[in-house]
């Protein structure tokens, strides 16, 4: 009997161990702080557990319960928390430190143990399933983790049914798994007390819990730049976004979708399209077009007096699923023109010129969509992109005219479309580092420098298949490599002197020049004067030597453009 305990502790240890492992390395950029916790509390609970079990002594045994309580006393915080995000309920900081505190206090309560009577009056040691057991009588404080338990699972329940009652665009597949996990842990808590221990009963329990938990991590989203950038594209395009999973369950929807097709209100989270509504059986349609071709496409369709195109993609949501996204723009205006046009032959060749302008100017209102969605999100540097940017373009255009660059002008066009692109990776940051009024902490500051690499990503994957390969690979440069120092001192990668990408060169000159002569919530603005004398002593350090006559030359042009720039304050006398 002892060695089937024992084997079967430590099995619970060894998997407790795993699937903490496996969230991490699947997670591990979108890692949640309460699912992270509740693995690694789980994890010393367990430990705690096979601890005591093997304990050949009363002090080891106190020491093993000590372990239990650290990695149990916050598990049903930590568990809230998770069901509150879960249910979409916003929760305000100070509750989560008052709970927090209580934790904590049945954390200090519990390090009394074998030194004061206020928690548990006695402890023995003795033995039950052929392994060492904590036999105690309770103090007088006992109460209070008796209450936390009972408090939580009331929570618990009430969070979740009124989710289900009134939160349509929660998933009940999660609704359920949380609902059962919250089940399992009352019985759980039931048999303990009836046995008399909870070391045969609660390492298991944890180890379920996970496994619920893991399932709800494959269908809840860990972080929110996928939605910030359908809200961006909302608000800029106007254009609807639909979702559905690669089995056409559909998953939701923004509003400007609610606002083209009112049938979608019918249409139920993670439920099949209802069959008899006339938008099902248009995107029953496009579903099965897509599924055929397996690539992105394009398609068209007219519902009520309005007509639409579609883009039909995949967008992976983790390293093993994905869903279906429907872009849906109203070109209801241009296809009446074009049926207008269509009696006159003789100009059917400027329409088709018109669309395809049309179709360009979609991809640029997204690419600058996506910059004010950066700057709408970073408080502390509003109108920065788009004033870095427009410097950008002023010192293209003054490299235009130096031929020893060798640089063509479809290239310098093509930098001066990317520079809006330069801080896309931003939207991937946390807003509490974001938004900060105030310098980073060297931790923050560590996150913060990952938005060139993770920038660079998101142009790479929006842009892949609808641009050309040279444009991409412009834009690319200059999200990621913007930061570099020509000395080397950069990040993200410490490339020095001409290993630096030329476009990303030119973008540091715009970056900072734009960063001294602005304002900031943490610093005052330079002078015109102060600003270029910076420049031009960081030339051979930050910046590029050979860009310093290009930089001189456009010194009252970029003065001129900032006076008269919209929204920008000057501190000239």
């Amino acid at each position: 009997m002892e060695n089937m305990v024992i084997s079967y502790l430590v099995l619970m240890c060894v998997v407790s161990f795993l699937n903490l492992f496996a969230l991490v390395l699947l997670y591990r950029k979108q890692l949640n702080f309460y699912f992270a916790s509740i693995f690694a509390s789980v994890l010393v609970a367990n430990v705690g557990y096979l601890t005591g079990a093997l304990a050949e002594s009363e002090e080891t045994v106190i020491i093993a319960t000590k372990a239990c309580y650290l990695g149990s006393v916050f598990l049903p915080m930590f568990e809230y928390f998770v069901i509150l995000r879960i249910c979409k309920f916003n929760f305000p900081d100070w509750a989560k430190l008052l709970l927090g505190a209580l934790s904590v206090t049945v954390l200090l309560l519990s390090c009394t143990i074998g030194h004061s009577d206020i928690y548990y009056k006695s402890v023995t040691y003795t033995h039950m399933y052929g392994v060492a057991y904590c036999a105690c009588e309770y103090g007088p404080l006992h109460f209070l983790w008796n209450v936390v338990l009972v408090g939580y699972t009331l929570a618990n329940i009430v969070t979740i049914a009124y989710a289900a009652r009134t939160r349509i665009n929660v998933s009940y597949k999660n609704l359920i798994a949380v609902a059962l996990m919250t089940l399992i842990s009352i019985i759980s808590f039931l048999i303990s007390r009836e046995i008399g221990s909870d070391t045969m009963v609660v390492p298991l329990v944890y180890v379920i819990d996970e496994f619920i938990l893991f399932f709800v991590c494959l269908r809840v989203r860990m972080g929110d730049i996928s939605d910030a950038m359908l809200e961006s594209l909302e608000a800029e395009n106007q254009n609807a976004f639909v979702a559905f999973s690669d089995k056409g369950i559909y998953l939701g929807c923004n509003d400007i979708a609610y606002k083209f097709f009112p049938e979608l209100g019918e249409f139920r989270v993670d439920r099949a399209m209802p069959k008899d509504l006339e938008i099902s059986k248009h995107f029953g349609s496009l579903m099965e077009s897509f599924v055929r071709k397996d690539s992105p496409s394009d398609s068209y369709f007219a519902y009520g007096r309005r007509n639409y195109r579609v883009c039909v993609r995949k967008v992976a949501r983790n390293k093993i699923s994905h869903i279906v996204l429907f872009r849906i723009e109203d070109e209801t205006r241009l296809q009446r023109y074009i049926k207008k046009l269509d009696t006159h032959n003789t100009k059917l060749k400027d329409v088709i010129k018109d669309n395809d302008r049309h179709i360009h100017a979609i991809q640029e209102q997204m690419i600058v969509g996506m910059a004010k969605m950066v700057e709408s999100r970073d408080s502390n540097t509003g109108g920065h992109i788009m004033r870095s940017s427009a410097v950008a373009g002023i010192l293209a255009e003054e490299l235009r005219k130096d031929s020893s660059f060798g640089r063509t002008k479809e290239y310098y066009d093509a930098l001066i479309a990317a520079a809006p692109m330069h801080d896309l990776g931003k939207i991937a940051i946390d807003d509490k580092i974001l938004r900060k009024p105030g310098s980073f902490t060297p931790e923050e500051f560590e996150v913060m420098k990952t938005h060139a690499e993770k920038g660079a990503a998101i142009v790479e994957n929006l842009l892949a298949e609808i641009e050309e390969p040279f444009f991409v690979e412009i834009a690319k440069n200059v999200a990621c490599f913007h930061h570099e120092r020509f000395d080397g001192s950069g990040y993200p990668y410490g490339l020095f002197g001409a290993n630096i990408p030329f476009e990303a060169r030119v973008m540091a000159i715009a970056d900072v020049y734009d960063a001294l002569v602005s304002k900031r919530c943490y610093k005052e603005q330079m002078s015109f004067e102060e600003a270029y004398n910076l420049i031009m002593d960081s030339m051979g350090t930050h910046f590029d030597p050979r860009l310093k006559a290009s930089f001189v030359a456009c010194r009252e042009k970029l003065e001129n453009y900032y006076r008269n720039s919209p929204g920008w304050e000057s501190n000239e006398k």
